[in-house]
């Protein structure tokens, strides 16, 4: 199975694989973007995040963003001191994250993909590569259903979520 970093693309080998098809590709870090991220690296890590196309947010163990990078916070339209610290839905503006019980506390948060797949990452150290994901915006009486690709990598016990949006449907009343 071919390997490649899902960060810059660069090949990375051949990981074994059961039926050892050629065709099958696999998702990891490679070491160079490890390094430019995390080690002692002359690159900072906000110049680092922003050599990505996609948006992409680095989040904590706490599931808490620390840093975001250019197309991230054009996509959301705020300045990093408005996204760190803040949980993903308060960041994607996740219409329940607006109850009183906030992002991650709420009956609606049990089945998250961005959330589950993030702690996933956290917890397992497993990568994942374009999970699709929904979130709703607006209200939880009026909200709008955008379709979204995500794909997470643990690096150094953080969680690297890189974000596209495939989508958006039509607005949901409930």
């Amino acid at each position: 199975m071919k390997k490649v970093c899902a960060w810059c693309g660069k090949d990375m080998g051949v990981h074994p694989s059961e039926d050892n098809s050629e065709r099958m590709i696999t998702h990891g870090m490679c070491e160079e973007c490890i390094n430019n991220v995390f080690a002692g690296s002359r690159i900072e890590l906000g110049t680092f995040l922003d050599t990505f196309a996609a948006p992409v947010l680095v989040v904590d163990e706490t599931a808490c963003v620390i840093t975001a990078n250019k197309q991230a916070r054009m996509l959301f339209h705020k300045d990093l001191p408005d996204i760190e610290h803040l949980e993903p839905g308060d960041v994607f503006e996740c219409a329940y994250a607006k109850l009183p019980a906030g992002c991650g506390k709420t009956i609606h948060c049990d089945g998250c993909t961005i959330r589950n797949t993030i702690m996933d990452t956290l917890q397992s150290g497993k990568s994942h590569l374009k999970t699709p994901a929904y979130l709703h915006t607006g209200t939880p009486d009026d909200c709008t259903k955008i379709d979204l690709l995500i794909s997470t990598e643990r690096v150094k016990g953080v969680v690297m979520l890189r974000i596209e949006i495939v989508g958006s449907n039509e607005k949901t009343q409930r």
